[in-house]
């Protein structure tokens, strides 16, 4: 193998790799963009380019020149400047002795590491290769963030930009004290200090001192609406801005002029942007949870529809709660804008039937919606009510029957001793009296037989006409039939010189 040596001395530790690498035999595949530390590994053999080759031997010398001369910046451009016209190994070791001498050491490590992944690397430069490798790797450290990783944040050590977050692994840096940056467009930048130990992983929680999101509402016709998130006017759309982390409710509403709504057309944009119409069709879009999260920008895009017509809800009692189209919207009395077209109502109250009604909203115009509750129905107080009635009717019926029994026994019985005593004949002034008291006894006896019989007669038909409502039955009656549920039971039966009946309640 020709080999062309370099004549020079590679100063400090560093490892002259470039003697003695023949730049003919050793050539690689050209790189299209190879970058600093970024140069591919050789791979398979590709045709030289004359033009190109010289190009890159021109630019490696100078760069050894410069390298000589301890101009380490210089020679690290012109090395890049050889690796993009020709990637060789001689240029790659030789940039990575610069990125050595500019104490960017994670950069030279890297490409060193590439370096010996080259399969035509000669083996006398194989040891001294990985003696650069593990000297190098004692000056390095990994780091690691935690905490606040905004998603696409760009991540900067020392004001340099090292990687896009998250990181898919430790990040190798130089050991001592960086400076770490995380900056995103829209968002305040996150600052830390990391000191990184040589062979040690360095853990850093990142703390964003602005803890917010940002939020973009758009409308989907592009019409500029008035923007209101948890209930606060805020801007037109499209807006934007910075909102606290989590759930947030959105709606829009506004006015849109009727000619641009026939012909669903987006207001044209003044030199302030578009600015929300003050008249027009009323148009109001659903209201959307958005959820923000923290350093992202979470878009959403809400499509409005024509409110431009009212409805008033009223009930007896008032107080209803009020739903529509499924959705409650307050208690009644309830008033307000709604989409055109057919809409279900509801009103519930408390001890009171669900009532509901369909509405159909014209353009421009009101409706009222005035509906009476139905009291729920009570079988229980019902029941109640039917058992005091009856109980009252039959007390009254025995109260009744009692005062027969005793005013008509004691009648009889004055006119059985009165006529015992007269015999037959006439009677002395004296029994006479005795006949007019029992006279009146027999007349209330004839009142307590009437208020007997109605007292009965009131209490059967509470029993029979005060039934709770709902038919609330229960199984048990013979025959697969239902009695009333805690309630009555009667039999009625007709026998020899007898007829009874007899029931419970």
């Amino acid at each position: 193998m020709k080999v062309r040596v370099a004549r020079r001395v590679v100063f400090g530790s560093t490892i002259a790799l470039v003697l003695s690498i023949g730049r003919a035999e050793a050539q690689a595949p050209p790189s299209s963009a190879p970058g600093a530390a970024a140069a591919a590994p050789a791979g398979a053999a590709q045709p030289r380019d004359p033009t190109a080759s010289k190009l890159a031997k021109v630019h490696f010398e100078q760069g050894d020149q410069y390298f000589a001369d301890k101009e380490w910046l210089k020679a690290h451009d012109e090395y890049v400047k050889s690796l993009s016209q020709e990637k060789t190994m001689s240029a790659m070791t030789a940039l990575a002795s610069t990125l050595r001498q500019l104490e960017r050491y994670n950069e030279a490590l890297d490409l060193y590491e590439k370096v010996l992944l080259e399969p035509k690397l000669p083996s006398n430069l194989m040891d001294d290769v990985r003696r650069g490798v593990e000297d190098l790797r004692k000056r390095v450290g990994t780091l690691e963030l935690t905490g606040d990783t905004p998603v696409g944040a760009r991540l900067l050590i020392d004001e340099k930009e090292r990687a896009t977050l998250p990181l898919l692994a430790p990040l190798r840096v130089p050991t001592g004290t960086r400076q770490i940056s995380v900056k995103k467009d829209g968002f305040e930048p996150i600052a830390a200090t990391a000191e990184v130990t040589p062979g040690q992983k360095s853990v850093v929680e990142l703390r964003a001192p602005s803890r917010k999101g940002r939020l973009s509402v758009s409308e989907k016709h592009g019409w500029a609406l008035e923007v209101e998130i948890d209930g606060q006017r805020l801007g037109v759309t499209p807006w934007e801005g910075l909102v606290d982390p989590g759930e947030h409710q959105v709606r829009l509403h506004g006015f849109v002029g009727h000619q641009a709504l026939a012909e669903c057309t987006a207001p044209e944009a003044g030199a302030g942007g578009a600015e929300a119409a003050r008249e027009g069709a009323k148009m109001e879009s659903p209201l959307q949870t958005a959820t923000v999260k923290l350093y992202e920008v979470t878009p959403v895009v809400l499509s409005a529809q024509d409110v431009d017509a009212s409805l008033r809800v009223e009930s007896t009692p008032s107080g209803a709660h009020v739903s529509i189209d499924g959705k409650v919207v307050g208690r009644t009395p309830w008033e307000g804008r709604l989409p055109l077209g057919e809409h279900a109502v509801e009103m519930r109250a408390a001890g009171f039937l669900l009532a509901k009604q369909a509405v159909r909203l014209e353009r421009r115009k009101q409706r009222e919606v005035q509906v009476v509750l139905e009291r729920e129905p009570d079988p229980e107080g019902e029941r109640r009510t039917r058992n005091i009635a009856a109980t009252v009717g039959y007390g009254v019926g025995a109260a009744g029957l009692g005062l027969l029994a005793v005013t008509g026994g004691l009648a009889l019985k004055e006119v059985g001793e009165v006529r015992s005593r007269c015999g037959g004949t006439s009677c002395p002034q004296s029994e006479r009296e005795k006949l007019d008291e029992a006279g009146d006894l027999g007349t209330l006896a004839t009142v307590g037989l009437v208020v007997g019989a109605v007292g009965v007669a009131g209490g059967t038909a509470a029993l029979f006409v005060l039934q709770p409502s709902g038919g609330d039955r229960r199984p048990g009656a013979p025959g697969g039939g239902a009695k009333p549920a805690g309630g009555v039971a009667w039999r009625a039966g007709v026998g020899l010189g007898r007829f009874e009946i007899e029931g419970r309640f």
